[in-house]
């Protein structure tokens, strides 16, 4: 969380874990609390002009909360309500990747852009689109839901949405480590074969993104396997994505990414035009870094 001005200054910001009590009061009073240590942190806190916040989806932006959060136990999690009444301060949400977008756009590489896509590949998979200079948001709020367009027809990987083929299934953060399971059991005539850690040249339980791909780059046979599966499939999700919106530039982040830019940004590159019949954009790293998404939600405090 950050507080910050309508230049992307950020004034001050702090990096939190939020647990997961049974209840979802209890959580909604964890973030109430926390955006209350913010504007504490600002000298003549009346001046705050309003409180964005970038979240995870679903989303269900008339009622102002997430619906069904696939990584919450619960129902569902008010948002706004209970902000502006704790608070009383106007509270925008949006999809953390549709607001990353505006970020992007507003203080990143997309400044004189009036199409363009951003592209996370962390945890999750998701993106945010801008189109003819409109910020696309859907009836709940939830469009551009990239990650779960179906990359991989074989179905091999279930998605945390329960879909099956999903982009996110296969090559984010969470789920590599599966998609590495299943090229082991296809490489093991669907036997178990060799364990994982044995054929990425690692201990036991240390199998997870971050190695699969440091592994990769250190020349593993198998984990340049994988990374090759992942950079193709990456680069399904981002042709889909050019056929989708037509944008003139698409900035790509997200730990995976950020962390692996060869690995992640080479094979996009090349594949791209084999599959996308609309002429391919610019494709990069966003240069917001991590930031990216913390300076869209600041965009939202400000939108009129």
């Amino acid at each position: 969380m950050c507080v910050g001005d309508e230049k992307g200054q950020l004034l001050w910001r702090k990096s939190t874990d939020m647990a997961k009590p049974p209840r979802v009061e209890a959580y909604v009073e964890q973030l109430v609390e926390r955006v209350r240590e913010g504007l504490n942190q600002v000298p003549g806190g009346e001046h705050i002009i309003g409180i964005g916040v970038a979240s995870f989806g679903p989303l269900d932006l008339k009622k102002g909360r997430m619906a069904s959060p696939s990584n919450l136990p619960y129902e569902s999690v008010p948002i706004v309500g209970p902000l502006e009444e704790a608070l009383d301060v106007r509270v925008v949400l949006m999809n953390d990747a549709n607001a990353a977008a505006l970020g992007e756009r507003t203080f990143g590489a997309g400044r004189k852009e009036e199409n363009l896509v951003y592209v996370t590949i962390s945890t999750g998979i998701g993106g945010g689109a801008i189109v003819d200079g409109h910020l696309l948001s859907g009836k709940d709020g939830n469009a551009a839901e990239i990650g779960h367009v179906v990359v991989d027809p074989q179905e091999r990987l279930t998605c945390g949405c329960g879909r099956k083929g999903h982009w996110e299934a296969c090559c984010s953060g969470r789920n590599l480590p599966n998609l590495a399971r299943a090229l082991a059991r296809e490489g093991s005539g669907g036997a178990h074969g060799r364990r994982l850690e044995d054929r990425l040249g690692i201990g036991r339980g240390q199998v997870d993104s971050a190695t699969i791909l440091r592994r990769a780059a250190e020349g593993n046979r198998f984990g340049v396997r994988v990374a090759r599966e992942m950079g193709r499939l990456n680069a399904v999700g981002v042709a889909t994505t050019v056929n989708l919106y037509d944008p003139s530039l698409i900035t790509i982040g997200g730990a995976v990414a950020l962390n692996n830019a060869e690995l992640v940004l080479e094979p996009i590159r090349k594949l791209v035009p084999t599959y996308a019949i609309n002429r391919p954009p610019r494709i990069i790293l966003t240069p917001l870094g991590d930031d990216v998404g913390l300076l869209g939600a600041l965009c939202l405090a400000f939108l009129k």
